[in-house]
C-alpha cells in the first residue's frame, strides 16, 4: 500500500488558516425601540462580539437627538461624545445606561466605533435606536426586534483624497471648525432654555386652572356623583393661557368630563357632560314627533342604527345618530341642543345619483378617448416632422443650479419665509455636494454625511449647516440671523471650491 504523506496538507492549512479565519467587530441589541416609565434608569444592553484573538482599541461615539412635545410644538436637541475605547475579545454585554427623564421625552441614539487594523480603517455602527420616556405603564410597547452591525471597512475614493486627508488643517478651517463647534453649543444651550420654559409656563397654567373656583365646583360635583378622575389634559400657549380637559369615570364604567378654556388667567368657557346630561338629551329626543317620523323612515327603507356620538362646543351639543342598510348606504340624524333644550332634528341620508351624473360618467371618457386617437392620429400627421430641429441636452450646471437656490434661500429669508430659505439653503449644499462627488441623485442630509465621511472629508461645518436648515424647516427651531449668515457663507465656499 503506498504511503500518503499529510505534512505538505498540513502546512498548507496551517498558513491559510489564519488567512481565511473572519475577524469581526459585531454591535447588536434585542430591539430597536425601547419603553420606559419616567424616572427609570434607561439601560439598554449591547452585544459586543470581537472574532479577533486580541482586544481592539479604538474611539466610540455616540449621538443623541431629544425631542419633547410641549404646548402642541416638538423641540429638538443633539448631545454627542467620543472617548477612547477598547473591545475586549470574545462575546461580552455593555449596560449602555442613558440616565432618567422626569418628563415624557423621545430621544434617538446612534452609537459608532471605529479603528484601525493593519492601516486599514474600519468603523461599526448602530443607527436609530429610539427610547422613549412614557409616564404609564399602559404607554409602553416594548418588542424584540433585533438589530446587528458589522465592522465596514472605510476605502479612500482615490489616493489624492488619502493625501488631502494627510494634510494638516488651515488656520481659516480650524477657526471655521472651532466656530461651528461653539455654535452647535450655543444651539443646544438655547434649546434647553426653551424647553425648560415651555415646562414651566405648562406647570404655572396648570396650576392656575385647578385653583380656579368654577372648575373646582364642578369636579366637586362630579366627584359626589362617583365619578373618579382618569385623565388630565393641557394644552397651553403660555402660563396663563389654553385649552385643558379632564376625564372621569364612574364604577359602571360611564363616562363625564371638563373641559374649558382659559384666556389671561380668566376662564372664558367651561362646560361639564356625564352620562346622565347625554340620557337626559335621549329622553328629550325619544321624545320628538320629528325624530320619531325620520326614524320610522330608515327603518322602512331597511336602515339600522351603528353609533350615537355627542359633540360638545361650549353650551351647545350636537347628537349623530349613523345608520346603515345591507347596500352600505348610509344616513344620520342630527339633533342640536342648546343647555340641554332640543332645539332642531335634520336627517341627511346618501341619495342615488341624479341622470345626468350617470350621463356625465358616459360623456366624459368618450370625449377623453377621443381627444387622444385625435392628437395621435390626425394631429401628429399634421406636423412635418422633416422641418423640426433636433433637441439638444445640455449637460446639468449644478454648480449655477445651487447657486440659483441659494439666491432664492436669501430673497426668502428677507421676505420673512424663513422655513423656505433654511429648507433652500440646505437643498443647494446637498445638491452640490452630490453632483461634485458624482452622485447624480438625491441625498438625504444622514446619506450625505455619511459618504463624506466615506471620502475622509471635512464633514463637521456641513453637518452642523445641514442640522440646523432641518431643525428650522421643520419648525424645532427658531430662525436666526447669525446662524443664517454662516450657513450662507459656508454654503457659498463650499459651491465655489
Amino acid at each position: 500500500m503506498r504511503k500518503i504523506n499529510l505534512f505538505p496538507l498540513l502546512l498548507f492549512l496551517l498558513i491559510i488558516m489564519p488567512l481565511t479565519s473572519a475577524e469581526d467587530i459585531t454591535f447588536s441589541i434585542n430591539q430597536t425601540e425601547y419603553y420606559f416609565l419616567t424616572g427609570q434608569e434607561a439601560v439598554i444592553p449591547l452585544t459586543i462580539n470581537n472574532t479577533f484573538d486580541k482586544d481592539i482599541a479604538g474611539q466610540i461615539s455616540y449621538s443623541i437627538i431629544q425631542t419633547v412635545n410641549q404646548g402642541g410644538q416638538s423641540y429638538s436637541s443633539t448631545r454627542s461624545n467620543v472617548q477612547s475605547f477598547s473591545v475586549q475579545k470574545g462575546n461580552n454585554t455593555l449596560g449602555m445606561n442613558f440616565g432618567s427623564s422626569n418628563t415624557p421625552v423621545t430621544y434617538t441614539v446612534s452609537i459608532e466605533f471605529s479603528y484601525d487594523e493593519q492601516d486599514d480603517d474600519y468603523v461599526v455602527s448602530l443607527d436609530g435606536i429610539k427610547i422613549f420616556f412614557v409616564s404609564n405603564e399602559s404607554q409602553q410597547n416594548n418588542q424584540e426586534n433585533p438589530q446587528q452591525s458589522n465592522s465596514e471597512k472605510i476605502i479612500d475614493a482615490t489616493q489624492q483624497n488619502n493625501q488631502e486627508q494627510q494634510q494638516p488643517q488651515t488656520p481659516q478651517e480650524q477657526l471655521q471648525n472651532n466656530q461651528m463647534n461653539q455654535d452647535s453649543q450655543s444651539l443646544k444651550e438655547q434649546m434647553q432654555q426653551q424647553i425648560q420654559q415651555q415646562q414651566a409656563e405648562k406647570k404655572e397654567f396648570e396650576q392656575s386652572v385647578k385653583e380656579n373656583n368654577e372648575v373646582q365646583e364642578m369636579q366637586e360635583e362630579l366627584q359626589n356623583q362617583g365619578y373618579n378622575l382618569t385623565e388630565e389634559q393641557f394644552n397651553n400657549e403660555n402660563n396663563n393661557t389654553g385649552d385643558f380637559n379632564f376625564s372621569y369615570q364612574n364604577d359602571e364604567g360611564e363616562t363625564a368630563n371638563i373641559e374649558g378654556r382659559m384666556e389671561n388667567g380668566e376662564i372664558t368657557e367651561l362646560q361639564k357632560q356625564t352620562a346622565e346630561d347625554r340620557q337626559q338629551m335621549m329622553d328629550t329626543l325619544n321624545q320628538s314627533q320629528q325624530f320619531q317620523d325620520f326614524q320610522e323612515q330608515l327603518n322602512s327603507e331597511g336602515f339600522n342604527q351603528t353609533n350615537i356620538s355627542f359633540n360638545q362646543n361650549g353650551n351647545d351639543t350636537t347628537v349623530e345618530i349613523e345608520y346603515k342598510n345591507e347596500k352600505n348606504e348610509t344616513a344620520m340624524i342630527q339633533a342640536e341642543f342648546e343647555d340641554e333644550e332640543l332645539k332642531e332634528v335634520r336627517l341627511e341620508k346618501q341619495e342615488d345619483l341624479p341622470w345626468y351624473f350617470l350621463l356625465l360618467a358616459i360623456i366624459i371618457p368618450i370625449s377623453i378617448i377621443s381627444l387622444y386617437l385625435y392628437r395621435k392620429y390626425i394631429l401628429k400627421k399634421q406636423v412635418d416632422t422633416s422641418k423640426q430641429k433636433p433637441i439638444i441636452s445640455k449637460p446639468f450646471d449644478y454648480r449655477n443650479e445651487a447657486y440659483r437656490l441659494l439666491n432664492d434661500a436669501k430673497k426668502n429669508y428677507k421676505q420673512g419665509l424663513y422655513k423656505d430659505a433654511y429648507g433652500k439653503a440646505g437643498q443647494s449644499l446637498r445638491l452640490f455636494l452630490s453632483h461634485y462627488h458624482g452622485v447624480k441623485e438625491e441625498m438625504t442630509n444622514v446619506e450625505m454625511i455619511r459618504y463624506l465621511k466615506k471620502l475622509k472629508k471635512p464633514h463637521d461645518h456641513i453637518k452642523q449647516c445641514l442640522d440646523l436648515c432641518s431643525l428650522v424647516e421643520f419648525a424645532k427651531y427658531a430662525e436666526n440671523e447669525s446662524d443664517f449668515s454662516k450657513i450662507i457663507q459656508v454654503t457659498s465656499e463650499v459651491i465655489s471650491q
